[in-house]
C-alpha cells in the first residue's frame, strides 16, 4: 500500500514533557497569581493608612484579590477583612452595654497584647499572683491604660515591618533586572514594575484610613475591650480627652461605604490586573525570574500578614496606668470598681451574670455609686445590657 503522505509529529516522552515545564514554567505563573487573595488582604490590611505610598508588595495572589475587592467594592462596601481569631466584645464604662467587634484592628490589638506589647508591670503581678494561687490561670487580669500625648491618634507610627515594604521592592525589581542586564530581556523586569506599581497605588487608596479610623477624636470615655466571659485579660483604655471612640471603631464596618471615586479606581485597577494576568501567561523565556521574585514577595507578604504589631501602628497611643489582677472574678471586678469607679459595674453583666451571694450584693449596693442592688437586679443586668444593645442596633438600622 503506498504511504498516505501524511506526516505525522512524533509525540514528545514524558520526561520531555518535564523538562519542557521545568524549564519554562510559564502556565503555573498564571494560576499562582490568581490564589492567595485572602493573604493579599490581609497584609493590605495591616500595612495600610499612611499618606505615603503603601509598600505591600507584588506577589501572588494580586490579581485573585483585585477581583474580590471589586465585588466588595460593588456589595459590601468594605475593604478591611473581617475581625480575625476568637470574637471579641467592647464596652464604655458610661453605660455597661458590651458590644460585638466587628473592628478588625481592635481584634489585632487584643490579639497582639500577650504575644508583644504586655506591659512588664503586668507580667510581674500575673507572675506572682499564680505562683501564689498555684493556678495556670488568673481569674481575671484587668490592665489600665491612657490615651497617651506622645503621638497622634490615628496616624500610625511607622515600624519595620513597614519599611521592609519598601526594601523586598527593590530586591524584587534586582532580581528582575538580571535578565535584562544578561541577555537584554526586559520583559521579566517590566512586568515586575509595572505589577509593584498597581499593588502600592491599591494599598494607598483612601479608603484604607477611612476604614481604620472612622470614628470620633478626642474622646472621654473608658472602654474595656475583651474576648468576654471565661477570658483572662481586660484592657481598659481611657480617653483621656485625646483618644479615639474605640466603640466607633468597633462598629465601623456599618459607618464607612465606597464613594463612587473608589469603585471608579477599583474598575480601573482591576482592569489593569487582568491585563497583568494577560501578559503574564503569553511569558516564554525568563519565567525563573518571575517565580523567583514571586517567591521572595509571598514569604514577605505572609510574614507581614501574620505579624504582631505595637499599637502605636494602629494609631493607638497608650501609657500603662496599673492592673488588677485576682484569682477570682468578683475580686477582680471589686477591685477594679475601687479603682475606677464605675469600671467593675459595667463589667459585671459580661464577666459575672450568675446569681451572687448575699455578701456580694452587699459590697456591690454599697460600694456602687448610686446604686442598691438586689439578687434579682443582679441576675437581670446581663439580659438587660443584651436587650439594650440590641434595640440600639435596630435603631442604627
Amino acid at each position: 500500500m503506498p504511504p498516505s503522505g501524511i506526516i505525522r509529529p512524533r509525540q514528545r516522552s514524558t520526561s520531555q514533557e518535564l523538562r519542557s515545564q521545568w524549564a519554562s514554567p510559564n502556565d503555573i505563573l498564571s494560576l499562582l497569581l490568581l490564589v492567595g487573595g485572602d493573604v493579599v488582604q490581609q497584609a493590605l490590611a495591616q500595612q495600610s493608612g499612611t499618606k505615603l505610598p503603601t509598600p505591600v508588595v507584588f506577589s501572588f495572589g494580586w490579581v485573585g484579590y483585585a477581583f474580590t475587592a471589586l465585588l466588595s467594592a460593588v456589595g459590601n462596601n468594605r475593604l478591611m477583612p473581617p475581625a480575625p481569631g476568637p470574637s471579641s466584645i467592647i464596652l464604655s464604662t458610661n453605660h455597661g452595654h458590651p458590644r460585638t467587634n466587628d473592628s478588625w484592628i481592635l481584634n489585632r490589638l487584643l490579639r497582639d497584647y500577650e504575644n508583644l506589647w504586655m506591659p512588664n508591670q503586668v507580667k510581674v503581678e500575673l507572675e506572682k499572683m499564680l505562683q501564689a494561687a498555684n493556678a495556670p490561670k488568673a481569674g481575671l487580669c484587668i490592665a489600665i491604660f491612657e490615651a497617651s500625648e506622645k503621638g497622634i491618634a490615628g496616624v500610625p507610627q511607622k515600624d519595620l515591618y513597614w519599611f521592609s515594604g519598601y526594601v523586598v521592592a527593590l530586591l524584587q525589581l534586582g532580581i528582575a533586572a538580571v535578565p535584562c542586564g544578561t541577555q537584554g530581556s526586559w520583559d521579566v523586569l517590566l512586568l515586575t514594575a509595572v505589577g509593584t506599581g498597581l499593588a502600592f497605588l491599591t494599598g494607598s487608596l483612601p479608603q484604607w484610613r477611612q476604614e481604620r479610623w472612622a470614628c470620633r477624636r478626642n474622646s472621654k470615655k473608658t472602654f474595656a475591650l475583651s474576648h468576654g466571659n471565661g477570658a483572662q485579660h481586660v484592657l481598659v483604655i481611657q480617653g483621656a480627652g485625646r483618644g479615639l471612640d474605640l466603640e466607633d471603631i468597633a462598629r465601623s464596618v456599618e459607618k464607612t461605604a465606597y464613594d463612587w471615586k473608589t469603585k471608579v479606581a477599583f474598575g480601573l485597577l482591576t482592569t489593569l490586573w487582568g491585563g497583568l494576568l494577560i501578559t503574564v501567561s503569553g511569558v516564554r523565556r525568563q519565567t525563573w525570574f518571575l517565580l523567583a521574585v514571586g517567591a521572595l514577595s509571598m514569604v514577605h507578604t505572609v510574614i507581614i500578614a501574620a505579624a504582631p504589631r505595637n499599637p502605636e501602628w494602629f494609631g493607638i497611643y497608650l501609657d500603662y496606668r496599673g492592673v488588677v489582677v485576682k484569682r477570682k472574678v468578683m475580686e477582680a471586678l471589686q477591685s477594679a470598681e475601687k479603682t475606677l469607679p464605675g469600671l467593675g459595674r459595667s463589667m459585671l453583666p459580661v464577666f459575672f451574670p450568675g446569681t451572687m451571694t448575699e455578701h456580694d450584693v452587699r459590697w456591690w449596693s454599697q460600694n456602687s455609686p448610686g446604686r442598691t442592688y438586689s439578687h434579682a437586679d443582679l441576675g437581670a443586668l446581663s439580659d438587660k445590657a443584651g436587650r439594650e444593645d440590641t434595640l440600639e442596633r435596630r435603631a442604627e438600622q
